[in-house]
């Protein structure tokens, strides 16, 4: 059932405009419909399913996006991403609204070997970090994380509850950090914003250029780049109205997969 919970998945249903073998799949699992069902209904009734039986990745990166995204805030104005790079690491779900978070998961089906590596990375490029996991292993992580590191459980009815705040410190921003979590166009228009246009440059000079200056930020006006910039990626008009219209159990996919116009009616319209 899990295995609904996918890009391949979610975008083959976009390509095609069928959701035919996932319905066939849904059947084989003992889920049925008829023309009064709605197929969304089906995904939301699978992830129920799923927070009850196997509490897998996607069901906390869920409630992230239907308690934070959706709930303490809004789409139009707080943006979220899914397996984010940040550092030689990808956080889980990154949120930005006014300022950035970093949600970093670890269920009950995980280990916590590669912390050590992640939370640094997270702490140089985020306002506030977190550990996702499950009440019976808060003692685990309150000692294996960075005391900066808020810890946060999921809870029965898919409950959010703080265990740990985070330290919100941006002063540790790298800009070096940021720089490579922006795209051409962002760090080009953030450099011409805090020094000036900039001479017309080969492409295999530019990024050695503006990254040098880049650096040059100080860590607050770097982390408000990439709040700006990460904002601007998932707050128009467009996508706020596709993640809308998608059943809460989808959300976070519609974040995590690029789609175009046409594919994102097809998807909407099959789902329906």
């Amino acid at each position: 059932m899990a295995k609904l919970f996918t890009r391949p998945v979610f975008t083959e249903i976009a390509r095609a405009g069928s959701i035919t073998p996932v319905l066939q799949q849904l059947r084989r699992l003992g889920f049925s419909s008829d023309d009064r069902n709605e197929i969304g209904s089906l995904f939301d009734a699978c992830l129920d399913e799923l927070q009850t039986a196997y509490r897998c990745e996607y069901v906390y990166k869920s409630a992230i996006a239907d308690r934070i995204v959706f709930g303490r805030h809004s789409p139009r104005t707080a943006s979220m991403h899914v397996e984010l790079p940040v550092g030689g690491s990808i956080v889980d779900v990154a949120v930005f609204n006014g300022t950035s978070t970093a949600y970093e998961i670890k269920t009950e089906l995980d280990s916590d070997k590669r912390l050590s590596s992640q939370s640094p990375d997270y702490l140089r490029a985020f306002d506030r970090v977190f550990v996702v996991t499950h009440p019976s292993l808060v003692a685990r992580y309150e000692a294996a994380v960075d005391d900066r590191v808020g810890i946060l459980v999921l809870k029965g009815r898919n409950q959010l509850s703080e265990i740990r705040p985070a330290q919100s410190d941006v002063s540790r921003i790298d800009p070096a950090v940021v720089f490579r979590m922006l795209r051409r166009d962002e760090y080009i228009a953030a450099v011409t914003k805090y020094f000036g246009t900039q001479p017309a440059l080969p492409n295999g000079a530019l990024f050695a250029h503006y990254e040098v200056l880049f650096r040059k930020l100080d860590p607050s006006a770097a982390h408000d780049v990439l709040v700006s910039a990460m904002r601007q990626r998932t707050t128009d008009d467009a996508t706020v109205s596709f993640v809308s219209e998608l059943p809460r159990s989808l959300r976070p996919l519609g974040y995590a997969t690029p789609l175009s116009g046409v594919q994102r009616m097809k998807l909407l319209k099959v789902l329906a």
